[in-house]
């Protein structure tokens, strides 16, 4: 892996030393790595904004905005995220060499990312991440919660920032992202008001200062992804390959249309020209997970199998779920050039009704044409589900969940689990979980066992956080939390708590 060292951290960060009239420094470390500037979009090339990568990824997640004092949902939420959420993104295979080389492969990044490889360039050159996790929590939240928090981020914080502010951007209804630096100015904002809580260290606010300058010369990638969710560890990794060579020029990439170890031939040359003229470049592109793993969580002595809880693996047709729901911006598109949907009717509206088998529209964006059109044809290929990795995201569907769907009191899934998916459970735990997530079966089953625990407090605050500024308030999950909280709380036919 691309030793740790290398990405940028930093020492205690002392805001008096950042005043908002320097908020336009922008200090390079001593041994930058930057690959070849990615764009043409400057007089100069030389003078693209530093970023190292062709691609900036922000991967966003909330945690308890609104809801920052309901401590026992916090707690967990807390470890959700640290036995699910975590270990996916600490484990993207985007952090090693090999699968950089992969991913840059046939591009003209190619030989300089192999150079990382070498053991004297990877350890003395500083280089930025290739994916910024942005984690917002409410300002409010519970000190003890976030210094909870944030030692169990310990292990990440070269690519993680916590954010205390309760304005979230990014994939949506409404425009508004990194890439017309909202998001950005957002977070520097924070900087400003004393308001974000981790790592602290000078490289990283230059860091967040590289990534906010550089968005528009440069790919941007963003990512939703739950605090209770994971994704594939090589979902990332993934995504940046298709931005590579789908949202960016050839001419710009020098991709030269093969992947993988394709060989070459005697007319090697010759092919990989006519390729090159045949490749379709797209201003913006969705992805979503085709299939994922759902988990209902349940203490180790309610499980059939005696395992962590219940797992179910959907497929759905037409619809991309949250987590890792991502969009990219080609350089040169801007927000508002992108069609904006909930995630339910994403995938629908875009590679379905709005699908286009004619020419390419090279005026998107003004008046009277179709901004459906990403410039792929046919346009269903503007919104994709991602087939590679095959199972692509994991969800939890506990009493901490805001929308309940398929939970019934006492955390049972309401869909009923065939006998022999049961007897598969450990299998599926070990061979795809632990396997594809980096989730650790024994990890999942204590994190279950402690929601058990902390079960009717869980209950309790979600019932008060349902309705808080920017949550659902859906009758059904409210009548549920409810109702859950009845039959914990009847002296008789409920659950004895201690």
């Amino acid at each position: 892996p691309i030793p740790m060292s290398t990405i940028r951290g930093g020492r205690a960060f002392n805001h008096s030393r950042h005043p908002k009239h320097h908020m336009n420094m922008n200090k390079l470390p001593k041994h930058y790595f930057q690959l070849s500037p990615p764009t043409t979009t400057t007089k100069d090339t030389n003078d693209a904004p530093p970023w190292s990568w062709p691609i900036i990824h922000i991967v966003s997640t909330r945690f308890m905005q609104g809801q920052g004092t309901l401590v026992n949902l916090a707690r967990s939420r807390l470890k959700l995220l640290e036995v699910v959420c975590l270990p996916s993104l600490m484990q993207q295979t985007i952090f090693n060499h090999t699968t950089l080389s992969e991913v840059y492969g046939h591009t003209k990044w190619e030989e300089e990312v192999n150079t990382l490889n070498t053991q004297h360039h990877a350890h003395t050159n500083d280089m930025d991440p290739p994916l910024l996790w942005i984690i917002k929590v409410d300002p409010n939240l519970d000190k003890t919660i976030l210094n909870e928090l944030k030692a169990v981020l310990e292990p990440v914080k070269q690519f993680t920032l916590v954010v205390g502010s309760n304005t979230n951007y990014g994939i949506g209804i409404k425009p508004g992202g990194w890439r017309d630096g909202q998001a950005g100015q957002n977070i520097l904002d924070a900087y400003d008001n004393g308001q974000v809580y981790f790592p602290g260290g000078d490289g990283a606010y230059q860091m967040l200062r590289r990534a906010h300058e550089a968005r528009s010369d440069r790919v941007v990638i963003e990512t939703r992804l739950d605090a209770d969710d994971a994704v594939n560890k090589k979902y990332v990794a993934a995504l940046q390959s298709t931005a590579l060579r789908t949202l960016v020029d050839p001419k710009i990439s020098g991709y030269d249309g093969r992947d993988g170890d394709d060989d070459d031939d005697d007319d090697g040359e010759q092919s990989s020209k006519e390729e090159k003229k045949e490749i379709q470049t797209a201003r913006w592109l969705y992805w979503c997970p085709q299939t994922h793993v759902q988990w209902n969580p349940s203490s180790s002595a309610d499980s059939p199998s005696g395992g962590p809880g219940f797992l179910q693996v959907f497929q759905m047709p037409n619809i991309c779920v949250t987590s890792g729901l991502s969009l990219g911006f080609a350089v040169g598109t801007e927000e508002e050039n992108v069609p904006r949907y909930e995630h339910s009717k994403v995938y629908m509206m875009i590679a379905v009704i709005h699908n286009n088998k004619g020419k390419k529209n090279i005026t998107q964006g003004i008046e009277g044409t179709d901004k459906h059109d990403c410039g792929l044809y046919p346009s269903s290929k503007c919104a994709v589900f991602v087939s590679d990795p095959m199972v692509s995201a994991f969800r939890s569907r506990a009493m901490t969940s805001a929308g309940m769907h398929n939970i019934d009191a006492l955390g049972v899934p309401s869909i009923a689990t065939p006998e022999k998916f049961k007897e598969m459970a450990a299998k599926l735990w070990k061979e795809t979980i632990e396997r594809q997530f980096g989730i650790r079966t024994e990890r999942a089953k204590e994190a279950a066992d402690f929601m058990m625990v902390n079960y009717l407090g869980t209950v309790r605050d979600n019932l008060r956080g349902q309705c808080t500024h920017g949550h659902s308030c859906k009758l059904s999950s409210l009548e549920k939390l409810q109702m859950t909280i009845d039959i914990l709380e009847e002296e008789t036919g409920g659950v004895q708590l201690e």
